[in-house]
Formats: structure tokens, C-alpha cells, sequence
């Protein structure tokens, strides 16, 4: 199985004694939808999915990989269309907070703190050691259609299609193309490392298919002037120290996917960290009107890993060393090397914005011509 074809994690779940989900003969569902972009009514029903979680339906996608097992070679392999357990209400995104933008949020907290503490190297929280995170934007345990309540109607499409093609066997997402991340997979990441220095954090981590890296500048320095700003793959991170409290904002960031669903370019980010005992106990508020019906915020935690095994340590690593060179570059039938170009078949751009989309796309139109040749699609 293809290393990215990765999950997050019966028809029981009961709401005050009632069940959540009516037959599936009774009823249009993702599974037996003729065409999801008709059922906008039904996205945010929990019913539509079976009551399935986002991670029960990439189960799905693990059970189509792994030849319809089901169970047994793959723990969290489900069945197509198998009900699930979401429980409504179960994870929460919606901030605390009353602030409509992140600067208006950073600059908040920096008043609060009244002048930002200017350490020295003797004087700063030790975040030494290896750390591991939980927390962050899982979906958790909530039915998928909690989760698209919290976008936009364009990216409610966006998550629907998404999660229709994943229950397939469809999966498409940027680690598919060898491509970054993201944001979100940086702020995210375990095993992560944090150097923490008078005017600067730098935080590291390590995965499988890349290298997630972050600069925090805690000098004063400020982001640059607008006219010399530009999205990057991981945004530009200012901060402060409000005693032993690291305060973050994130703005310039690459709109990508990862997290709740994709996000745009407009997102910025405003985070808070501090060290208690072997954890580092943090928080996270995102702002992307274009994306989300209202700011999401989530808890992260890093707690400190007390022995961490020598052959666990941090590694510098590309996704070509999992999945191999790009796709464009192939071999011809001359025996030289070659590459594909715009209007061929299998041609990947990799100025793409939204990558996933395209392939998306072109998966519905061979799948759907796969069906229509009389070929047998998933049914529950």
C-alpha cells in the first residue's frame, strides 16, 4: 500500500434514544448519492455519512487499498458504508475568543502583557528534549457533517468531494505529489524539537515525507513591509515572550490543505505556549474568513518524551525518499530520460495551486467512465 494512503484513527450511536441514521433505501447519502453537488441541503446531516467520522471514512479508503478486507490486515479498515459512531457535538472548534482578525488577537495579547520580556540565555524557558503532540485539528469523534458546518459553502464542496472520493478509494491529497505539507502539518508535527534562543525559536520536526521547519522571531523585528510580503509554505512567524509565555503570530501563509479542511491565503494564525512540567501546554485560533463561518481554535500539547530511543531521532528527509521522483520525469521507449509535458497524460504542474482538486476532478471523470463502461463501483 502506497505510503500516503494514511487514516486519521455500528450502526449504534444513539442520541437521546433515538437513532441518528435512517435506512439507507430511505434516504440520499454519500454512498448512494447520483450527485453530491445536489445534496448541499444534506452535507451538514449526519445522516449523509452514515454518521461515519472523518476518520471512519478514510477507513474506507484502507479497506479499498488493502482488497476489501474490511477488518484483520488493517485495524482501522471499514467496510464501504459501514455506519458509524459519531457523536454530535463531540469535537469543537469554535473559539473562545471575540476577535474578528489575528492581528487584532496577537495585538490584544500583546497588551496584556504591557512590555514583552526580553530574555537572555540564562533567563529562558528550557523546551530542551524530544516532543510529542496531541491535540491540534483532529475531527475526533463527531460525525463528518459537524465538521463541514464550520466552512463556507465553496469549501464545504471542496471537504464533500474530498471525503466522497476518499470513501471510494480516491484518495488524493498533496503528499500524493511528493508536495509540502503545508502550515499546518508544521505546527502539528511529532516528534518535534524546539531551540529556543534570546531573539528567535526555532521549532523542527521529522516525518516520514519531510522536514517541517519554523522560524519564530522574538526580537521585535516585526513582519516586513507589505509590498515585500509573499506566502510560504509555512508563513512567517513573529513573536513574544510574556514571561515564561510564548506568543505567535502567523501570517503569509501558502493556502494549502491540512488541518480542518484547505485553507486559503489569507489565513493567519495566532498560538500561545508555555512550559509546565514535561509538557508545553499551547493553543491555536485560525482566521480565514474566505474559509471557515468563524475563527476555529484548538488545544495542542507537547508532552516530553523521557527516553527517546536513539533510532527515533530526527532525521533530515524528502518525500522522494518514500515515493520516488516526480511523476513528470519518466523513461521513453528510446531509453531516455524524459519528461511529460502540459496536455499529456499523467502531466503534473507543479505550480498548481490546489493539486488534489485537479486529480480530483479527472478521478471523478474516470471513475464515472468506468461506471458508465459497466465496470462496478463501491456499494455498501
Amino acid at each position: 500500500m502506497n505510503a500516503h494512503l494514511v487514516c486519521a484513527t455500528s450502526y449504534a450511536a444513539l442520541l437521546l434514544g433515538t437513532s441518528l441514521v435512517t435506512p439507507a433505501a430511505a434516504q440520499t447519502t454519500l454512498f448512494n448519492t447520483e450527485d453530491f453537488r445536489q445534496d448541499r441541503a444534506l452535507w451538514t446531516d449526519p445522516d449523509y455519512y452514515l454518521n461515519n467520522t472523518v476518520g471512519q471514512l478514510s477507513g474506507m479508503a484502507i479497506d479499498f487499498a488493502a482488497g476489501g478486507v474490511g477488518t484483520g490486515q488493517e485495524a482501522a479498515a471499514r467496510a464501504y458504508g459501514t455506519p458509524g459512531t459519531g457523536e454530535i457535538g463531540a469535537t469543537d472548534f469554535a473559539t473562545p475568543y471575540p476577535y474578528r482578525t489575528a492581528w487584532e488577537h496577537y495585538q490584544a495579547w500583546l497588551g496584556d502583557a504591557g512590555t514583552p520580556t526580553q530574555h537572555t540565555m540564562e533567563t529562558l524557558p528550557n523546551w530542551d528534549g524530544v516532543w510529542n503532540m496531541s491535540g491540534g485539528f483532529d475531527p475526533g469523534d463527531s460525525p463528518a457533517s459537524d465538521i463541514v458546518a464550520y466552512l463556507t459553502p465553496e469549501y464545504q464542496e471542496h471537504m464533500v468531494q474530498d471525503l466522497k472520493a476518499t470513501v471510494e478509494g480516491r484518495l488524493w491529497w498533496a503528499g500524493a505529489f511528493c508536495l509540502p505539507r503545508g502550515f499546518l502539518s508544521a505546527v502539528e508535527s511529532s516528534p518535534m524539537e524546539f531551540y529556543v534562543r534570546p531573539g528567535t525559536v526555532l521549532a523542527v520536526g521529522s516525518t516520514f515525507t519531510e522536514m517541517p521547519l519554523r522560524w519564530i522571531y522574538t526580537d521585535g523585528s516585526g513582519h516586513p513591509p507589505e509590498d515585500r510580503q509573499f506566502s510560504k509554505w509555512h508563513g512567517e512567524s513573529i513573536g513574544f515572550w510574556d514571561e515564561d509565555t510564548l506568543i505567535v503570530h502567523t501570517n503569509q501563509i501558502k493556502g494549502w490543505k491540512g488541518g480542518i479542511s484547505e485553507f486559503s491565503d489569507d489565513l493567519e494564525s495566532v498560538e500561545r505556549y508555555r512550559r509546565v512540567g514535561d509538557v508545553i501546554e499551547g493553543e491555536i485560533t485560525l482566521y480565514d474568513p474566505a474559509v471557515f463561518t468563524q475563527p476555529v481554535h484548538a488545544a495542542i500539547t507537547f508532552e516530553r518524551e523521557a527516553n527517546p530511543a536513539a533510532e527515533l531521532r530526527g532525521l533530515y528527509n524528502t518525500c522522494t525518499d518514500t515515493n520516488g521522483p516526480s511523476i513528470k520525469v519518466y523513461m521513453d521507449d528510446r531509453g531516455i530520460l524524459n519528461e511529460r509535458l502540459p496536455g499529456e497524460e499523467l502531466y503534473f504542474n507543479a505550480a498548481d495551486p490546489r493539486p488534489w482538486q485537479t486529480w480530483l476532478d479527472e478521478s471523478d471523470r474516470r471513475y464515472q467512465s468506468f461506471l458508465d463502461a459497466g465496470g462496478e463501483g463501491r456499494t455498501p
